[in-house]
């Protein structure tokens, strides 16, 4: 529930939360600019990696929480630069399912582990108990926001 006005501290934390998510992106985004990807495109190779090939562009967009057409720009540039294809689906002609592409596999592996080295750079300022309670207030803040979105989207259900 909204309440009327937002505290200074609300304030705050809005601003930073947007300011370190825009900078952290910012240093991936350089990470990756050397295999000419953006953290958008590496959000969907991580996706198709981390939580299973085979997704139909809608599974994908819907997992990514992104509109189609982004997705559809995201998926044509990963696809041109030999990092996915797109599949028939078995069940369906008309859809596309996403793969990665066997030989893409050692500069996702590389990249991967450039990236890590920037979150460790980037972490490294939090001790075992900081990083504890920031996991932890910011599933928080992740569950809130999953039931306020998931309430939104039901109540565009009921109309």
């Amino acid at each position: 529930m909204l309440k009327e006005h937002a505290t200074m501290s609300d304030e705050q934390i809005a601003r930073l939360l947007f300011d370190t998510s825009r900078m952290w992106r910012s240093q991936l985004n350089t990470v990756l600019a050397e295999y000419d990807l953006t953290a958008s495109a590496w959000s969907v190779i991580r996706v198709l990696r981390d939580e299973g090939q085979g997704r139909t562009q809608k599974e994908l967009a819907s997992a990514l929480a992104i509109e189609g057409p982004t997705l559809v720009k995201l998926l044509d540039s990963l696809e041109r630069l030999n990092w996915i294809e797109r599949r028939v689906a078995p069940t369906d002609r008309r859809a596309k399912t996403i793969w990665l592409i066997d030989s893409a596999l050692p500069q996702i592996k590389e990249a991967d582990m450039k990236l890590g080295m920037v979150r460790h750079s980037i972490l490294e300022v939090l001790d075992q108990g900081e990083r504890e309670d920031y996991i932890r207030l910011m599933s928080k803040l992740k569950h809130n926001l999953e039931q306020m979105c998931h309430e939104s989207n039901s109540e565009g259900d009921e109309i």
